[in-house]
């Protein structure tokens, strides 16, 4: 006779025959009304149960959930539904999650922005328990590692492109030999929906994994801010400031250098402009465990001073800008190797004047000259500006140096007065106790300047 056990477990398997064709209709007629409702159930119903109790319910929610069948919103909502469960169940369910990233690598490469998106954060939770820890093993769930590798050889396209990604929509529309490269745009663009979703949500961050695609995203993201950018630019933005954000361990610190310093070099002068904003950010967020690593100090310090001598002048002003904010923060110190270093720069000799045609590309092209001086200037001007509420003793000679450049050509003329402008501003308030710091030679010359007609041209 059969076991009470063996009847329960018929009568048990009799009612999931009974709710899985129910619960499958009910999702192939899901609506924008009901789509969280049915989250929310199945979330709730998984919470803290033993996986194999729900196996009939995994199973049922794993059919092809991008089978097509009702467009990419009931696509999404079925990945959302099954995410929901699986979410539930954290580490428990490996072998479903394995499965699972099996099936959605194919796919990465949807149209729908929608699908695209949710594929992002169901890959989140597929990836949640890759977490190294010491002295344990490694979890049995999928490895971001291995993933990662998988999808830079799809990438490879893109990585060795020369060329900046202009517009997406002409190469979606592509044939032929575009194919590959429109392939892996799109799986670009799901991957940085999955590096967003995240950003937020992961118990750590997967930095040596994230340094792999960085090249690739400081290639494609805008240096300005414009709503009008397309869908790729934008998210490879979000990006690379959500991934300057993370946190550091010290034995990570100088691998991202390393890939800063290596961009830094890269013919892309936007390459080279975002290098500057990701290390602002990075060195903020880890302000501390960065001052702990002298070397790494170090590294900072001469890769944006190195970037003040770029041939582009917004590298060069955006460096400025970065190695001020350094200096304000006590991340890096004004000592007499760096005004030396600065001095010596703005002593260098420009060639005499001639006379060019105005509209001649020649004058676009800056001689080498005129950039060392222009990196010198800059530099003294990212030492003032620093300190903009007190007067440092260094500072009253920073400014009689700089104010020997006033009558400079373009752009160091500019620099100049605009920091003399700013200075006048931030120190206006306390200048009855500020000016205690200068000589008497050293305020005539200051205030002839502040007030000299060249100032206000």
């Amino acid at each position: 006779m059969p076991c009470k056990c063996c009847g329960l477990l018929l009568q048990v398997e009799q009612l999931w025959g009974l709710l899985c064709p129910l619960i499958r209709k009910a999702l192939s007629n899901i609506t924008v009304e009901t789509y969280s409702d049915w989250g929310t159930c199945i979330a709730t119903a998984c919470e803290s149960r033993d996986p194999r109790k729900l196996h009939w319910l995994f199973e049922m929610l794993m059919e092809s959930p991008l089978n097509g069948e009702g467009g990419s919103f009931v696509d999404a909502c079925r990945l959302y539904v099954l995410q929901g469960g699986l979410a539930q169940q954290e580490w428990r369910v490996p072998e479903l999650l394995h499965r699972l990233l099996c099936y959605l690598e194919p796919k990465l490469t949807q149209v729908y922005k929608n699908v695209r998106e949710r594929i992002g954060s169901v890959l989140t939770y597929i990836f949640m328990i890759d977490v190294n820890l010491p002295c344990t093993r490694p979890a049995a769930s999928p490895r971001i590692g291995h993933f990662m590798q998988r999808v830079m050889r799809q990438l490879k396209p893109l990585m060795e492109a020369d060329e900046e990604i202009q517009n997406h929509v002409v190469e979606e529309n592509g044939v032929g030999e575009q194919d590959e490269r429109t392939q892996a745009i799109k799986l670009l663009k799901t991957v940085l929906k999955w590096l967003m979703a995240s950003a937020g949500r992961s118990f750590s961050t997967a930095v040596p994994e994230q340094l792999q695609l960085l090249p690739l995203l400081f290639k494609i993201a805008p240096v300005e801010n414009d709503d009008s950018y397309d869908e790729l630019k934008r998210d490879a933005k979000t990006c690379l400031s959500l991934m300057s954000q993370g946190l550091l361990y010290p034995e990570q610190i100088p691998l991202v250098l390393s890939m800063l310093k290596e961009i830094a070099g890269s013919s892309s002068w936007h390459a080279r402009y975002t290098v500057l904003t990701y290390l602002q950010t990075m060195v903020f967020y880890n302000l501390f465990t960065l001052l702990s690593h002298a070397a790494a100090v170090q590294d900072v310090r001469w890769l944006v001073i190195g970037l003040l001598e770029d041939e582009q002048l917004e590298v060069r002003e955006m460096a400025a800008t970065t190695l001020s904010g350094f200096l304000q923060c006590n991340f890096l110190s004004m000592d007499s190797p760096m005004q030396a270093h600065f001095e010596k720069l703005c002593k260098t000799r420009l060639p005499k004047k001639r006379k060019r045609d105005p509209g001649s590309a020649v004058d676009t092209i800056p001689p080498a000259d005129l950039v060392k001086r222009h990196a010198g200037v800059l530099g003294l001007s990212a030492c003032i500006l620093s300190s903009p509420y007190d007067v440092p003793a260094w500072m009253p000679q920073l400014l009689m140096d700089l104010s020997a450049h006033l009558n400079d050509t373009q752009p160091i003329e500019m620099t100049v007065k605009k920091t003399l402008s700013n200075f006048r501003r931030t120190h206006h308030d306390n200048w009855q106790e500020h000016k205690q710091q200068f000589t008497d030679d050293q305020l005539l010359v200051l205030t002839d300047l502040l007030v000299s007609p060249c100032y206000y041209a």
